[in-house]
């Protein structure tokens, strides 16, 4: 027996004595990448119950848009009613202004009678 063939065989003898630590030293990305699969899939399903808590929460974006729809549509009725009312007062307050202030609009010409009394 030669130098290189003693080499091997006691090698080889070595890899037999530790085949469990052989084998995680072969295998430890794949080890390592399995428990870290495994602790998330544990905390998706297990911890934060997944697929049911994904419908609930849909359920309530569901209910909110609903909700979000309706009060956009008070608001622009809302908004329509202040509109009108303000235009009326608006109306009110340029009377008011015309007949005390004597308020004239530009583009209107003023004539001013005199009566002797």
């Amino acid at each position: 027996m030669n130098i290189k063939s003693r080499r091997r065989s006691a090698q080889g003898r070595k890899k037999k004595s530790n085949s469990l630590f052989g084998f995680f030293y072969r295998y430890w990305l794949s080890i390592v990448l399995i428990l870290v699969l495994s602790s998330l899939i544990r905390q998706n399903f297990i911890v934060n119950n997944f697929p049911v808590d994904i419908a609930q929460k849909q359920n309530i974006l569901r209910q909110n848009s609903t909700e979000n729809q309706d009060l956009t549509q008070k608001n622009q009725q809302l908004k329509l009613e202040l509109n009108s009312k303000s235009d009326q007062k608006l109306e009110i307050l340029e009377s008011m202004a015309r007949y005390k202030f004597g308020l004239i609009k530009s583009g209107e010409k003023y004539y001013q009678i005199n009566n002797p009394d």
